[in-house]
């Protein structure tokens, strides 16, 4: 379900289809209207049922409490990669909204694209470029300037694009760490930018049976070799464990813990 600010569920929000796993969901404001935002979620799981689809809500009626206008709407009915991510249009307005489906028996290399903008949402835009993913669970994410992007997943992948703002199209793949087959020894679970872009940090995550340790890495995108650039800044184990990057408002980065 959706709370409001005074920690109430919206009236009519509950059951909103899709996982709120890791990078499974996201709010957006609508561009042509500071009353409404949307609520994007993706379905990673089938018991969560597959799918990309959004919520709309007016959180200024009702007294400031906020009511569903749209529910559930459904936009694609595949398995997702958890890691939705979305970043502002060149027009400093609009906004696009990325994500990848998830090939349960194989692997993929699509990154499908939706623009959030006054007309509404967009028709959905669909480009095939990069190595291939085979997980579910993965991280995209955009440097602060929004020209870059970089794709991690748990299997070690870490594969860098440039980005154009207001085509909305990727380019230039850069693969820093191939995806691992076996054995796995990259477990990328959280990742970020560093306020200036020269900079990429990515948690190691500590899963039982593959690595009792967590680790915090730095890598130096300016490097002639990014890869051999990594600088460990934290070691953590099973109950001291790292999870979530974020970059806050005030340009620095939050690291969830247990």
């Amino acid at each position: 379900s959706i709370w409001n600010k005074y920690n109430v569920d919206i009236s009519d929000s509950i059951r909103i289809k899709g996982g709120l796993w890791y990078h499974a969901s996201i709010f957006l404001p609508d561009p042509g209207n500071d009353s409404i935002i949307y609520l994007f979620t993706i379905g990673v799981t089938q018991a969560e049922q597959y799918g990309f689809y959004y919520t709309k809500i007016n959180y200024k009626e009702n007294n400031d409490s906020g009511i569903v206008i749209q529910k559930n709407v459904q936009l694609q009915n595949f398995a997702n990669v958890d890691c939705i991510t979305a970043i502002k249009h060149g027009n400093g307005r609009d906004w696009w909204i990325y994500f990848r489906q998830y090939n349960q028996l194989g692997s993929n290399n699509l990154y499908y694209r939706y623009l959030v903008s006054t007309s509404g949402i967009s028709n959905v835009y669909v480009q095939t470029i990069g190595s291939l993913n085979s997980t579910n669970l993965a991280r995209m994410g955009f440097d602060i300037t929004g020209t870059k992007m970089m794709f991690t997943n748990l299997r070690g992948q870490m594969e860098s694009f440039d980005f154009d703002r207001c085509t909305g199209l990727l380019s230039n793949p850069l693969v820093i760490f191939p995806e691992q087959i076996s054995p796995f020894t990259r477990l990328f679970w959280g990742s970020q930018f560093s306020p200036s872009g020269n900079l990429f940090y990515v948690t190691h995550a500590a899963i039982p049976g593959y690595s009792d340790s967590c680790y915090l890495v730095q890598y130096n995108l300016d490097s002639p070799n990014i890869a051999l650039s990594a600088d460990t800044i934290f070691v953590g184990t099973l109950t001291n464990s790292m999870g979530a990057m974020k970059l806050g408002p005030d340009h620095k980065i939050y690291l969830t813990g247990t």
